[in-house]
């Protein structure tokens, strides 16, 4: 039976709600060698230089956008919500920068960051709107429901689901949607109506990628990652020793990669084979950024938390970059990497900066900010980053003179 979609007509119902965690695994080692990689590979072709639409720019969660970071990074514009963000920017009709926060709210803002629209959803968002392309925007919010927004901000329609929505949807070739919420994964059109419904073992709060035609790849805190046929049966599952809360990543042969709890990256065929794994010391929650040169880079948690690239093919630890701070496994990095047209990087840290690096990890420019950067940065054109921060605040990052505030 099809869940009924629900008119918007006032403010979605608020209710606070906090994640379950289970107790942290035993420590493993954290030391982990470099260990002699491949010669570099010729550079990939990198996207079309589009802004980003949706969580990882892509369906498949690449990471990769083809505008270029800024040479010589300044603040540029601010704008002040209520509420930490951890979602990534994207951007949706007329040129509108969208961003998401724990307040309960959704703000669309201009490039000066002048407040064009906000929107309050009645509980906090994690996730990142997908931006569809007559400009209506679908994101999960912990008032159990997913939302769609016209390209105004207005509120639209609501699907009910059966727990908190935290993951942020990736959209199928034919139009369709897919999403976790609570235990299941959704498939459901463009509209809402539902497809089907999958249960899976336990909460999701991996967002899952997507390929062309329908094929949902999803961790969950069952210590399981899964392939779902577009019908909703399950392809393959492969068992991990913890929670895979990290956003999967889907090469461009259908290869897989993707972290866990158990501090390990692993790389699974499109048929179900892990083709290897690689322990690297502490939690992987951040999504993989697939490089231009045939690397991996992802950030880890304690306690020795840092950035590493791997080799895309043998998973061979080619550079990694420290990040200062306690040697807990409860400090990390939560950002996720983009890639710009050049292979370079960007990446927020707990060590209250963004960092932009070169393809071998040299740093390029360390961004100081008032807190952490757990959200993922988005290039919204060239040399044009948009970043949001623990202290609540978006950040826009460009070459040029430096902001005069807060808005």
């Amino acid at each position: 039976m099809r869940p009924a979609l629900v008119v918007l007509a006032a403010a979605l119902a608020a209710g606070a709600c906090r994640r379950p965690r289970r107790a942290p695994p035993p420590p493993v080692a954290a030391d982990v060698p470099l260990d002699e990689g491949p010669a570099p590979v010729a550079l990939d072709t990198p996207p079309p230089a589009l802004p980003p639409r949706m969580f990882r720019f892509d369906a498949r969660h690449t990471g990769r956008s083809g505008y270029r970071l800024p040479r010589d990074p300044v603040i540029t514009a601010r704008y002040a919500t209520e509420g930490r963000i951890t979602s990534q920017p994207v951007v949706g009709a007329r040129d509108t920068v969208v961003v998401t926060s724990h307040d309960g709210a959704v703000y669309g803002l201009a490039r000066d960051a002048s407040l064009r629209w906000r929107v309050n959803t009645g509980d906090r968002v994690y996730t990142t709107p997908l931006v569809r392309a007559d400009g209506t925007m679908v994101l999960g919010t912990d008032a159990d429901r997913m939302v769609m927004l016209g390209p105004d901000g207005s509120l639209r329609l609501a699907l009910g689901t059966d727990d908190d929505a935290d993951t942020s949807p990736a959209a199928a070739g034919d139009g369709s949607l897919r999403f976790g919420a609570g235990r299941s994964l959704y498939a459901t059109e463009g509209d809402l109506t539902v497809r089907w419904r999958l249960l899976l073992g336990a909460k999701v709060y991996s967002s899952p990628a997507v390929t062309d035609d329908g094929v949902a790849v999803v961790g969950a805190q069952d210590d399981r990652v899964r392939a779902v046929d577009p019908d909703g049966g399950v392809r393959w599952t492969v068992v991990t020793r913890d929670d895979v809360d990290a956003p999967p990543a889907i090469g461009d042969d259908g290869t897989v990669y993707v972290g866990g709890d158990d501090g390990a990256l692993r790389a699974i065929s499109r048929d179900g084979v892990e083709r290897w794994q690689r322990a690297l010391g502490g939690y992987v929650r951040a999504g993989v950024a697939l490089g231009l040169d045939g690397a991996l880079v992802v950030g880890t948690y304690g306690p020795r938390a840092r950035v590493v690239a791997l080799d895309r093919e043998t998973g061979a630890v080619r550079w990694e970059r420290p990040v200062p701070g306690p040697p807990t496994r409860d400090y990390g990095v939560a950002s996720s990497a983009l890639v710009d047209v050049d292979g370079s990087y960007a990446v927020g840290v707990p060590d209250d900066a963004l960092w932009l690096l070169s393809r071998d990890g040299g740093l390029l420019a360390r961004i100081a900010l008032p807190g952490d950067v757990d959200g993922s940065p988005a290039l919204i054109d060239d040399g044009v980053l948009v970043v949001g921060c623990d202290d609540g605040v978006v950040y826009f990052i460009g070459d040029g003179p430096a902001d005069g505030g807060a808005r």
